[in-house]
């Protein structure tokens, strides 16, 4: 018994304290001559003294408590026991005289984890008592190290963006809207020139949320910063990022993907959808071309048929490129009615004629799903030819 004070108390000599409320001393006596040898009983003959022990340090690991008492009763006693908080983690279980049903269900609604009526048998005493406290034991052990893999998680978290943080995203000709889930959010945006005047943008999207969609994204910064610092080809970045990711993420963690690469005299570009919803051209207030999907997501097959998917188009002055994860048209309303391609595509149009901001997508998106908050990361990208 003694090894729950160490959980219990976090001390190394103490017994587990049981409060023992009752207002008959007899009752008090016999508890107390009965449980002494395996722990500190403290008692309380009513129930103002017993709210007054429970606030003494080391507070009790349990309190056995009695119902039937003048002044405050104990179903009043553990009411007030549960709506404190440097109190509201002790266990309660009631000794009562009281016998029925509604009696039991009445002291459990108030937060008792027992009930044992009277006259109690002292065995069972003993064997409700151990197994409350290691319940309680393990439920601080289970809050411990909840609270330790949550540290642990924000320093990962931290490491992650971090490392994911290039420094490097080039805003020229480029518009965007990010609306992560979380902070480590799945969907990752790259805009880079090269050193002989090429634009790189590339919208990702891992799959999931958190940690588990983020923990590729300081993998795939480095491989594109270093391979466009290189003066690397679009199809050369898709292939490294695949070999990558397929030789060092676990399955079914992949990489939708799309890239557009920009000649340095913006005449012409290369774009790539690695499974991302199509991406679109604008081009005098129409819909010029859709580059659809042609590859699957990076970091399943090894052997990528790039050249084959590999979209060239010739540009004009005034041009937009639009990108966009899967977030926005698969936002539902309440009807279970998605945003869809056609409210996006209008949107689209009226933006690209007008210049206004892309925030505007995140006040349809709220009308839409009557909330502001959504179940997908929500990226969008335009690029200016």
């Amino acid at each position: 018994m003694g090894g729950w004070s160490t959980s219990l108390n976090n001390n190394n000599t103490s017994k587990p304290i049981i409060l023992v409320v009752d207002d008959i001393p007899e009752n008090i006596d016999v508890l107390k001559g009965a449980l002494m040898r395996d722990y500190t009983v403290r008692p309380a003959p009513n129930g103002l003294i017993a709210l007054k022990a429970a606030h003494i340090s080391p507070h009790p690991d349990l309190v056995l408590l009695d119902i039937m008492m003048p002044e405050m009763n104990g179903y009043e006693v553990c009411r007030r026991l549960k709506a404190d908080e440097v109190t509201q983690h002790i266990p309660v279980i009631f000794v009562s005289a009281k016998s029925e049903e509604e009696d039991e269900l009445e002291g459990l609604r108030l937060g008792a984890v027992d009930y044992i009526t009277k006259p109690f048998s002292i065995p069972i005493i003993h064997a409700r008592i151990k197994t409350h406290l290691a319940l309680r034991s393990a439920s601080l052990q289970l809050e411990e190290y909840n609270q330790r893999l949550l540290r642990e998680r924000g320093l990962i978290a931290e490491i992650i963006l971090k490392m994911r943080d290039a420094d490097t995203f080039d805003g020229r000709n480029v518009r965007h809207l990010v609306s992560p889930v979380e902070e480590t959010a799945g969907d990752m945006l790259f805009s880079i020139f090269t050193p002989n005047g090429r634009q790189f943008i590339m919208l990702g999207d891992f799959t999931g949320h958190g940690l588990s969609a983020a923990i590729g994204g300081p993998l795939v910064t480095h491989i594109f910063n270093d391979l466009a610092g290189h003066e690397a080809s679009g199809s050369e970045i898709i292939h490294e990022i695949n070999k990558h990711l397929c030789a060092r993420l676990p399955t079914g963690i992949f990489f939708a993907a799309a890239l557009i690469e920009i000649s340095s005299d913006r005449q012409y570009a290369f774009v790539w959808n690695a499974a991302l919803p199509e991406g679109l051209l604008i081009r005098q207030g129409g819909i010029l071309d859709r580059f659809e999907s042609a590859l699957p997501p990076l970091g399943i097959v090894k052997e990528l048929k790039i050249a084959a998917a590999t979209h060239r188009v010739s540009l004009e002055k005034g041009d937009r490129f639009y990108l966009f994860s899967d977030g926005i048209i698969e936002a539902v309303n309440g009807a279970r009615e998605v945003f869809g391609m056609e409210r996006l595509e209008t949107f689209l149009l009226e933006v690209a004629s007008s210049g206004d901001s892309l925030d505007g997508l995140m006040t349809l998106l709220a009308e839409h799903v009557g909330s502001t908050t959504h179940e997908d990361d929500i990226t969008l990208v335009e690029v200016r030819a």
